[in-house]
């Protein structure tokens, strides 16, 4: 009997019992009015709407009977619960009411579709963050470090020699350690390089000059020789090649200006008065 009478569950039944049996009283006590509730034709097209988008069917009379049901019994406790006060300082309520105001805000900024002026105006003061990404070609030998742990330097040595007095006709790869990926890329993008080799690989290739062998440079894997065939560096793209990161960007900046906005609006219609803490003021004392 003691184990039972310590549960915590127990203890949150028996709250939650005295809190509502409280206002049944205060609200019996005050002899409160009836309220109407009234479910129009539009709520419960709107009900079996979206009954038929989740089971691909209209409601049979009584599921949607069940569904006005449903709805009555969550218009109900919402407004106890309105009654009560249960929405005060509940974080998780908090943050949803404001959340959707947000969105109304950001939803009404996004109605409108710009002009090709507007977009054209943001390539041109930004042209970095819509410019073409840089793309490489080459061939390249790999040294894997392992293999050669006790003589790395002597075969970067030799394997430098060796390209650099290349016959014409000869295979370049016979210096070459077995490389798990190709060892001939084209055209490949550079965020793709940084996926494959390591985030600082694309940006050796961007110093290197074009149809030569030079290295090694190194990678996630090991050291490359690396012979660059074509490096394009991306050039600013058009308005219309831009298009659809611009309207991505422009919309983002349109949401966050009218959320700005919005709130500096609201902010007008209150008087802020925050209070120190104690160790705050103490914290201002000489």
């Amino acid at each position: 009997m003691r184990r039972i009478l310590s549960e915590p569950l127990l203890h949150f039944v028996v709250l939650g019992a005295l809190l509502f049996a409280t206002y049944a009283g205060v609200s019996k006590g005050n002899d409160a009015s009836v309220q109407d509730i009234i479910v129009s034709r539009g709520r419960v097209a709107h009900l079996a709407g979206m009954f038929s988008r989740s089971w691909r069917r209209e409601p049979s009379r009584d599921e949607l009977n069940e569904l006005v049901n449903d709805y009555l019994r969550e218009e109900i406790f919402y407004r106890e619960a309105k009654t009560m006060g249960l929405e005060n300082d509940d974080p998780v309520i908090r943050r949803r009411l404001r959340q959707k105001l947000e969105f109304l805000e950001e939803n009404s900024a996004a109605q409108r579709t710009p002009t090709d002026d507007e977009l054209n105006n943001l390539l041109q003061s930004e042209p970095e963050l819509f410019r073409k990404e840089s793309r490489y070609s080459f061939l390249h030998v790999f040294l894997d470090p392992d293999r050669h742990r006790d003589n790395l330097f002597d075969r970067q040595a030799s394997v430098r020699k060796a390209l650099a007095n290349l016959n014409e006709g000869a295979d370049p790869l016979q210096w070459s350690d077995r490389f798990l990926l190709s060892h001939s890329f084209v055209e490949v993008p550079a965020d793709e390089l940084s996926r494959i080799f390591g985030e600082d690989f694309s940006a050796q290739l961007a110093r290197l000059p074009v149809a030569s062998w030079e290295g090694p440079i190194r990678s996630a894997y090991g050291l490359h020789f690396v012979r660059l065939t074509s490096r394009d560096q991306g050039q600013p793209p058009s308005l219309d090649e831009a298009r659809p990161a611009l309207l991505r960007e422009w919309n983002e900046r349109q949401r966050v200006k009218a959320n700005q906005e919005a709130f500096a609006l609201m902010r007008k219609r209150y008087r802020v008065v925050i209070e120190q803490t104690d160790e705050a003021s103490r914290g201002d004392r000489p």
